[in-house]
């Protein structure tokens, strides 16, 4: 393994789950994508605060349920939002994993993004609506 390899790969948490049935994709999740989420945890936030003020989108008044919603449009429906997001995250794969996710590049950002709105609709107290 080469040292960027290296370097990256100790940022990360280790999430220990048995991989043994899970298939690629899921082992995958699991190794990679969800300890890189993890890791820029602090900076999907604040881009997601940015975006927010930056199009003065209030939701003050909603409920978490909507508020939650609300969030999955905003990101879902903001290419360029979404671009950036997966884009923080796929910056920090490995050689290796910049090759599987080449191969699966539908899948891996589709689960990215879904596990990365799971992760910002949590910390909504953590959200400047």
């Amino acid at each position: 393994m080469d040292n960027r390899s290296e370097q990256l790969k100790n940022l990360r948490s280790v999430i220990n789950v048995d991989n043994s049935k899970s298939t690629d994709l899921e082992t995958f999740q699991t190794n990679t994508i969800r300890p890189i989420l993890k890791f820029q945890n602090d900076l999907i936030l604040t881009l997601i605060n940015q975006h927010l003020a930056e199009n003065k989108i209030v939701v003050k008044n909603l409920t978490d349920n909507k508020k939650t919603e609300r969030i999955h449009e905003i990101v879902k429906g903001n290419l360029q939002l979404k671009q950036l997001l997966t884009g923080i995250t796929i910056a920090l794969f490995t050689e290796e994993e910049m090759n599987y996710y080449h191969e699966n590049k539908k899948e891996v950002v589709k689960r990215t993004i879904t596990i990365l709105l799971e992760r910002v609709c949590s910390q909504l107290q953590n959200l400047n609506f």
